[in-house]
């Protein structure tokens, strides 16, 4: 018996998502090492698109983290996304940004 072929994959890099998809972007908030309930508070969810313009979703506090589906948009490139946090008693949190790629369908090659 042979071993198997292509049993495994391993990628690299940011995260590709293709136009048209539903992706549910999620938070677990922690503040000092603890869980951080957001509950009674709000988070919103930051883009900025491969063209510099900013984006704000609401988000739903959901199980003391938060919570907001996004349909990828038809704009292909770098993306960058992060949190805007903010608890019950006002104090607000950002987390550290994080850098995906959006391409138009499988077969399209990553440019930008």
């Amino acid at each position: 018996t042979g071993e198997p072929m292509n049993s495994a994959l391993v990628t690299t890099g940011p995260p590709i998502f293709m136009v048209g998809s539903t992706k549910i972007m999620q938070l677990s908030a922690f503040m000092g090492g603890l869980w951080w309930d957001l509950t009674g508070g709000s988070a919103v969810l930051l883009m900025t698109g491969p063209d510099g313009t900013a984006y704000a979703y609401d988000a739903t506090i959901q199980n003391g983290g938060a919570v907001r589906p996004w349909t990828v948009p038809n704009s292909a490139g770098t993306w960058v996304r992060a949190w805007k946090a903010t608890d019950a008693t006002g104090i607000i949190q950002y987390t550290q940004p994080l850098v995906f790629r959006v391409i138009v369908s499988p077969g399209t090659p990553y440019y930008n």
